[in-house]
């Protein structure tokens, strides 16, 4: 009977348009959720078969909820270096918890990417999903892999330091002055003399450098004129007892020769300072043997001015603190450090998908895969359209307040009206009822 039917069709209606209030309040109530991603109602009619074309057998409507997960929200500056956002259409890969997701791991997938270091030195979102990477090498390279979860891990610093590294270049930049007289006395130069103290150099330069363990060493080198051109030049440990054997030569490392050609500029140098030094520190020092390379051609001179040093160039560093994470535009996570050095540990990829609308909501506003949305694929910020990871920001909610607020009110009159379909088949059965009386 159509009077059923139009019954049947109006509580399809209350029904329809209750789901419909549900998922606008649920929109409503995560307006300012990271990362969130607003739902829609479609409505489907459903229809029923016609017995005839005299009569006409409601069917009613069919709520349909769809995500508008591949809408992206605006990006929005915060003051963390560990929030990120994605420009683009990527998914952070996360774990529900600390374990390898290749060892039972549930991977789910986000745009929240409000990210902070818990006490156990991983990191975590604000919903306590656990961010993955590809760990980086020792040597920089890194293993990763579009669709294997083996290649990621839980990303963690604690423990991470800036390792100690030894110099190993030395570069000086300095004036010997034309004027100072070729050394005549007694005794007689040789090897080791200015080292020893027989000899007062005429000049000298002391040198900061780091052994192997970053401990600061000082050598120095010392300069004296022994022809109209040339230079004798010796470098020594400064004390003289921080190398194996130093104490009874003052230090001595090895000895050379500038020759200067008459512009000023270095015509060659000689002798072992023109290889690199092997600084054999001594043993209770804990330091490795450490090679040094002195380079004296580029920045010496020989002018009628002072003496005088005008730069020292030494790498090398001592061992450093970790100060804080950077997020590079290709997804590495750096971390710096006090000594000034920074290293890559991770990097950060992102998901993609065929169809990221056809993701099945998970908890903490992350995403499951489903048949739907077809297989994750992993790439490297800004590889494979992913989009690029920015840090110091957060993807705010696509959520559009005067859309769900308009969409409120239709929603309110539809269930109004569906209500009066029933009020009004009610009336009519009623009145069917009193035909008998």
């Amino acid at each position: 009977m159509s009077i059923y039917t139009a019954l049947r069709a109006g509580v399809s209606g209350l029904s329809a348009n209750s789901s419909a209030l549900a998922v606008i309040s649920d929109n409503i109530a995560n307006v300012n959720t990271v990362g969130y991603k607003r739902s829609g109602v479609d409505f489907s009619a459903l229809v029923n078969a016609q017995n005839s074309n005299t009569t006409y057998n409601a069917g009613g409507v069919l709520p349909l909820t769809r995500q508008q997960i591949s809408l992206q929200g605006s990006l929005e500056q915060s003051r963390s270096t560990t929030d990120f956002a994605v420009s683009g259409d990527g998914f952070f890969v996360v774990g529900s918890n600390n374990q390898q997701l290749s060892n039972g791991g549930t991977v789910l997938f986000t745009r929240a990417g409000s990210f902070t270091i818990d006490a156990d030195g991983f990191m975590v979102n604000a919903q306590g999903l656990f961010l993955q990477g590809w760990p980086v090498n020792n040597n920089g390279t890194v293993t990763s892999s579009p669709t294997s979860l083996s290649s990621v891990e839980p990303v963690n610093i604690s423990g991470v330091g800036g390792l100690a590294e030894p110099t190993a270049n030395v570069s000086m930049n300095a004036n010997l002055n034309s004027a100072q007289a070729v050394y005549a006395g007694a005794p007689a130069y040789s090897s080791g003399s200015l080292a020893a103290g027989t000899i007062t150099p005429h000049f000298e330069s002391t040198i900061e450098v780091y052994d192997s363990l970053g401990a600061p060493r000082s050598i120095a080198f010392g300069f004296l004129k022994t022809g109209p051109n040339t230079w004798a030049v010796e470098s020594y440990s400064r004390p003289s007892g921080s190398i194996t054997g130093g104490a009874g030569t003052g230090g001595f490392l090895t000895s050379g020769a500038v020759t200067f050609a008459t512009d000023g500029t270095v015509q060659s140098v000689a002798g072992g300072i023109a290889s690199a030094i092997t600084v054999p520190w001594a043993s209770s020092t804990g330091a490795a043997a450490q090679p040094i390379t002195v380079d004296l051609t580029a920045g010496m001179t020989q002018f009628a001015n002072s003496f005088g040093v005008t730069s020292v160039t030494a790498d090398g560093v001592p061992p450093g603190d970790l100060v804080g994470l950077v997020m590079e535009g290709d997804g590495f996570l750096t971390a710096q450090f006090s000594n000034g050095r920074a290293r890559a540990l991770y990097q950060i990829p992102l998901a993609t998908f065929l169809n990221p609308n056809g993701l099945n909501a998970a908890e903490g506003g992350a995403f499951s895969t489903t048949l739907d949305s077809g297989l994750y694929t992993m790439n490297a910020s800004n590889a494979g359209g992913a989009g690029r990871i920015v840090s110091g920001a957060l993807e705010a909610s696509n959520v559009d307040l005067a859309t769900e607020f308009t969409n409120l009110i239709t929603t309110q009159r539809a269930y109004s009206a569906a209500s009066r379909i029933i009020t009004t088949a009610d009336q009519m059965l009623e009145e069917l009822l009193m035909i008998k009386r």
